[in-house]
């Protein structure tokens, strides 16, 4: 039964390149909820550790660095590390090849689920995207979703949002670079990326942007008893 038959709680999760960010947002526009992009907040904790130099074997250095460090992401989605804007630096190539081993952490994830199940309590309608979001952050979602896509499908979106940014990279180091993300996040022992029973898969490889927006606003909508969304 729906929390709130209006102000659904959607959880969306699924691999690198699987395109739940820009999904996500425009979802949460439509819908008029709070989007959060939770892998934002492990590539903040990740900028930090790597600005730091901290070891990840380190354990007692990691938690004096999470004991001290703010993640924030305000409601235009810019993502705040300890009070200074990090929006675009965390996403240079030097934080996407560090991130996946951060996010393992127990420590780490303890940390930023807490923050992000706090968010949850706090709003009234949210779309999360993350890996973890209907298994541990929210479980309790009125809609699981799962987006996929192919590896090289994966890779030519992440190479083309590189571009886009004026980050070089060749479809070889970012098919490699998805490749060793997709086997960390899946295989680690703290929270991995799985498909919970009752999601919905969505496999968005021959799919437009469009196409996929559309399908989720209409599995909300056919989930909801309100009108008035989208």
């Amino acid at each position: 039964m729906l929390q709130d038959k209006c102000y659904p709680k959607i959880a969306i999760d699924g691999p690198a390149g699987a395109g739940k960010s820009t999904v996500a947002r425009e979802v949460a526009r439509r819908l008029q909820i709070k989007y959060l992009d939770t892998g934002a907040m492990y590539r903040a904790i990740t900028l930090k550790v790597i600005r730091e130099n901290t070891d990840l074997n380190n354990s007692a250095a990691l938690q004096e660095i999470l004991s001290r460090t703010d993640v924030q992401i305000n409601d235009d989605n810019k993502v705040f590390l300890d009070g200074e804007e990090v929006t675009v630096e965390i996403r240079l190539p030097q934080v996407n090849k560090m991130v996946s081993p951060v996010s393992c952490i127990s420590a780490v994830r303890l940390k930023m689920v807490a923050i992000q199940q706090a968010i949850v309590m706090q709003s009234k309608g949210i779309i999360m995207e993350g890996r973890d979001i209907a298994s541990r952050v929210m479980p309790d979602a009125d809609f699981k979703l799962f987006l996929d896509a192919s590896v090289e499908e994966r890779a030519r979106r992440r190479m083309n949002e590189q571009q886009d940014k004026g980050i070089m990279m060749s479809a070889g180091e970012v098919t490699r670079e998805i490749a060793a993300r997709d086997r960390i996040d899946s295989t680690r022992e703290d929270s991995p990326l799985i498909v919970v029973p009752e999601a919905i898969v969505i496999d968005t490889t021959a799919m437009a942007f469009e196409e996929v927006v559309d399908d989720i606003i209409r599995i909300v909508r056919e989930g909801l008893s309100c009108s008035g969304n989208g």
